[in-house]
């Protein structure tokens, strides 16, 4: 499945154990290598919740075998899969991660779901627009850390064209001032439209996905504690892989977008 571009392989534990424990993380860095094994950016597993008040419980592998708290759109994914497949029957739902409690709500058609907006919560702020000295080559960058269960490091560009992605984004997120590793987003503001943004993200553990859910929504957040966008009205974010939208409420915020499935098949694991 995969949620504009950003791409997951699902596997159902709900009624039991598939992958053993001490072999999920080897099992990630398998099945998601691309041309070798699947393909994917991470491995997220569909498993009961632990106690009656929630509805599922989402384990997500990254392609490095790392485990990760969480994942926007991982989080849309599992959840058209939970609905359609009938493990869960409300539209409105409880799903338990690293990362705490998560609350998707599903929009259908024919009981086929179309979108899919995410409860992303209320973000912590461990610094703003601060400057952090990065390495030689790199030298200063002003950026945010925000933490929306996951962590991510905000950066604003004024174009993607000026700097090296992949080398600025793998030295932000081994910085020592991040000693679990970071997520890192670099936004770039559109000038013809106040709440139009592009982001493009290297994630933890994967490299540069299509799209990466929670850093658009931090992203928007950052934007808006710096005054740049106008919380009152919904924000679209492009994405290399599609479009998000982004909608901050006094409650906190909300991740709004498609997920689709691609196919279902075994694959022989030894």
């Amino acid at each position: 499945m995969h949620g504009c571009g950003n791409d997951f392989i699902l596997i159902d534990e709900h009624e039991g154990e598939v992958v053993s424990e001490s072999r999920k993380g080897e099992f990630s860095m398998v099945a998601c290598r691309r041309r070798f094994g699947i393909g994917a950016d991470g491995v997220i597993f569909v498993c009961k919740s632990r106690d009656s008040e929630h509805d599922a419980r989402m384990r997500i592998f990254n392609a490095d075998g790392s485990e990760a708290e969480m994942s926007g759109n991982g989080m849309r994914c599992f959840a058209k899969y939970v609905y359609e497949r009938g493990l869960v029957h409300s539209r409105r739902m409880k799903i338990e991660t690293l990362g705490g409690i998560i609350i998707p709500e599903v929009e259908c058609i024919n009981d086929k779901v179309t979108t899919i907006r995410v409860f992303m919560g209320k973000p912590r702020f461990e610094r703003l627009d601060a400057p952090l000295y990065v390495n030689e080559q790199i030298g200063e960058l002003k950026l945010t850390a925000i933490n929306l269960g996951n962590p991510h490091a905000v950066i604003l560009v004024p174009s993607f064209d000026t700097f090296d992605l992949e080398f600025v984004g793998r030295s932000v997120e081994s910085h020592p001032s991040f000693p679990d590793r970071t997520n890192v987003d670099f936004v770039v503001l559109h000038p013809d439209g106040e709440n139009e943004i592009s982001v493009r993200t290297y994630e933890r553990g994967v490299g540069e996905t299509l799209s990466c859910g929670t850093g658009s929504t931090a992203s928007v957040l950052t934007l808006n504690e710096l005054g740049l966008i106008n919380a009152d009205a919904p924000v679209t974010v492009h994405t290399p892989g599609g479009d998000l939208r982004v909608e901050l409420k006094d409650e906190g915020a909300y991740l709004v977008g498609p997920a689709e499935e691609v196919f279902e098949g075994v694959f022989v694991y030894k």
